[in-house]
């Protein structure tokens, strides 16, 4: 493969994102399986509040956090020892077993396979450390890392990153309360403006509120552990 291929940000970025790009997010439920095993979301409008909260007071504190984190790093040419910093606040942060597993699986199988399509310095090495278990290895990393690579624009990959976790959520939702596939569209229509503000602030979240806790996510999650069926590894 030619790797000195000129690439189209926009198409690079539609493709990562993909929810078939096959780094098996569609395995994972961060949670929501007990949510609905406990019939907290059951319908249409229960959905749409979790999907909310969720963005606002976990994703917003966390993941999209650690990405802006990690994108920043790459604009300074951060050393490995500030990669491998943040990368084990990370781990940290998440509290829960499947939470921090699944991040890492993700992380793991994005670079392995962004390797593959174009390899990238800093994602090369990231990965080289993973494999060595000198680094846990995260997908909020991993994904900044390489977007920020192929010279896609901050607001548009943050916004990805976003949408991602909301797709994942609808389509959990639409599998397992169920609900509609159109409602599922109609909920991922609405929040647009949510993503939005959400990519705006991202910039001015203090650093000292970075891994703020949402404690009932987190419980659940680690209540997904000893569910007596299980569709979703977390």
């Amino acid at each position: 493969m030619n790797n000195n291929l000129l690439m189209n940000p926009l198409l690079t970025l539609m493709q990562i994102n993909d929810s078939v790009f096959p780094i098996g997010g569609f395995t994972h439920s961060y949670g929501l399986e007990t949510y609905i095993n406990k019939e907290i979301v059951h319908d249409s409008k229960t959905a749409k509040e979790y999907a909310q909260t969720l963005l606002e007071h976990s994703f917003y504190y966390n993941d999209a956090a650690f990405f802006h984190k990690a994108w920043q790093l790459c604009e300074s040419r951060a050393t490995k020892k500030k990669i491998a910093e943040l990368d084990a606040l990370i781990t940290a942060f998440k509290a829960p077993y499947e939470i921090r597993d699944a991040s890492k699986k993700l992380g793991i199988r994005f670079l392995k396979l962004t390797e593959k399509l174009k390899p990238v310095k800093r994602c090369s090495a990231y990965l080289k450390a993973i494999n060595a278990q000198e680094l846990h290895g995260h997908y909020a990393m991993a994904f900044a890392m390489f977007a920020h690579a192929q010279q896609i624009s901050y607001t548009d990959a943050l916004s990805a990153f976003y949408y991602n976790s909301l797709n994942g959520i609808m389509t959990n939702c639409a599998k397992l309360v169920p609900i509609s596939q159109m409602d599922a569209q109609q909920i991922l229509f609405k929040l647009q403006p949510l993503i939005n503000k959400l990519v705006a602030l991202q910039p001015e979240l203090d650093d000292d509120m970075i891994g703020n806790c949402c404690v009932a996510q987190d419980i659940r999650c680690m209540q997904h552990e000893k569910l007596y069926t299980r569709i979703y590894i977390s």
